[in-house]
């Protein structure tokens, strides 16, 4: 086993009566600030020195690698850090290892979880965001602030023999089966053990409702304080739906009853997984959805992000970040954070390699018509503005744009259900008589799908 992972439990109250008391809460660190959120989950690499600048033009190139470790702290890092710091606290409240229901919940027999008047204290965090917008990145830097495993010995004169789990994250895996969720949260589990003992249930050929047992199991057995879950739009590419609809239904049993929060990470393509069942949408809102869309060419925050990137210039002489070029970047990434890296690396790059003086509107014009073409047309679609033409790149659309063709979607087909109904009730039957309508007020004439959809334009627009 390796110990180095492992953090060995020191507690200390937090002043809060439904977390002291609980070592699985006291263990952790202390809640922090925000000063401190922005000191510790904010990465700024050092900045090319005067000495690096003076160094061969290929030595400068492998510098700009640098740019992709640099992480600004915005205001969305600060709300995402307080949920999940609610999140893992708040979910062991109903899990203190020596109250007699946390007892008998863990010893109940498999799949009765609800033994002993166990009630879950736990809650479902959405993490919602275009691709290249820096969720994961974000995420894992604030899960990074807890000790992964925590080791108990004694707790205030008692012994408490005890290995927490803080934290695990697995991702779905691309094909959507539950036999590869099942995998990948064994093997998540003795990385973060350190050991290789669980892996081996996928190979010895269980069903896979006996390893999602088992599943449950582990999780109340090492006190899970929360379950990441990356990659969830993968789940729309089970065969049939019939994989992806367990799963779901799991998920919800796995917070209800057995107490384990949840943290659902994924684009916005993961969104229709949570229109068809109320319970699911219901539960994944539980603690509201935090959403890295694009940013707005006037948003200060992307001002920010811009002006600490540009400090990091390895051609030797940086330009000064001027409205024209700051114009120029939003008009070629179109408030992408993934796309702005790609582009101001490449661009000093190039000016590195042609030996030019420094970047320009036309050097970033340059670069990205040649060597971020492959870019060229979901940039195109957002520039835009145009749903039709971002719907084609569906991890692109922003959450509210998904949303609303969504409800559009759920619309049309209930208008044409309508629609066949009237005519069911409008076509007589082969062979049947039909009764004439009584005498007396007329029948309201029913909407039509067209209706309908006139109806949700007007309450869109706000007409």
């Amino acid at each position: 086993m390796n110990s180095s992972i492992f953090a060995r439990a020191a507690y200390a109250e937090t002043g809060m009566p439904q977390y002291d008391g609980n070592p699985l809460i006291e263990c952790l660190p202390a809640i922090l600030t925000d000063i401190d959120v922005v000191r510790r989950v904010g990465n700024l690499p050092p900045k090319p020195t005067a000495a690096e600048l003076e160094l061969s033009p290929k030595m400068r190139g492998h510098g700009v690698n640098r740019l992709r470790d640099v992480v600004i702290t915005l205001d969305i890092h600060l709300h995402l850090e307080d949920c999940f710091s609610q999140l893992i606290r708040y979910g062991y409240t109903a899990r203190n290892p020596f109250s007699p229901e946390t007892v008998r919940h863990r010893q109940s027999p498999t799949g009765d979880f609800r033994g002993g008047g166990f009630k879950s204290s736990a809650n479902i965090m959405t993490l919602i965001g275009l691709s290249g917008m820096g969720k994961t990145t974000a995420l894992d830097a604030i899960a990074k602030l807890y000790p992964q495993v925590v080791t108990h010995s004694k707790y205030k004169r008692r012994v408490f023999i005890q290995t927490q789990v803080v934290w695990l994250k697995i991702e779905c895996p691309h094909d959507g089966s539950l036999r590869g969720f099942c995998a990948a949260f064994f093997a998540s589990l003795d990385n973060s053990l350190g050991i290789h003992k669980y892996s081996a249930l996928v190979t010895k050929q269980y069903s896979v409702s006996v390893m999602l047992q088992h599943i449950s199991q582990l999780c109340k057995a090492y006190f899970v304080g929360a379950l990441i879950i990356d990659e969830m739009q993968h789940l729309n590419s089970s065969r049939g739906g019939h994989d992806r609809e367990k799963l779901l239904n799991f998920f919800v049993t796995l917070s209800n009853d057995a107490g384990i929060p949840l943290v659902y990470v994924g684009t916005n393509a993961m969104l229709p997984l949570f229109s068809g069942v109320l319970r699911n949408a219901r539960r994944a809102v539980g603690m509201g959805e935090i959403t890295f869309d694009r940013f707005n060419e006037g948003d200060p925050f992307w001002g920010l992000l811009v002006t600490r990137l540009w400090d990091y210039d390895w051609t030797g002489s940086a330009a000064p970040l001027t409205s024209e070029l700051l114009a120029k970047i939003y008009d070629l990434t179109q408030g992408n954070t993934d796309f702005l890296v790609k582009l101001l690396m490449l661009a000093q790059r190039h000016v590195i390699a042609e030996e030019l003086e420094c970047v320009t509107s036309q050097v970033l014009q340059r670069v990205y018509d040649n060597q971020m073409r492959m870019l060229h047309k979901p940039i195109e679609a957002l520039r835009s503005g145009d749903p039709l033409q971002i719907a084609d790149f569906e991890d692109m659309m922003p959450t509210k744009d998904q949303i609303a063709q969504m409800l559009n979607h759920d619309l049309v087909r209930r208008a044409k259900r309508a629609d066949l109904a009237l005519i069911a009730q409008a076509t007589p039957a082969q062979g049947r008589d039909w009764p004439e309508r009584p005498s007396g007020k007329p029948v309201a004439p029913v909407s039509t799908t067209k209706d309908l959809l006139g109806k949700v334009h007007l309450n869109q627009t706000g007409d």
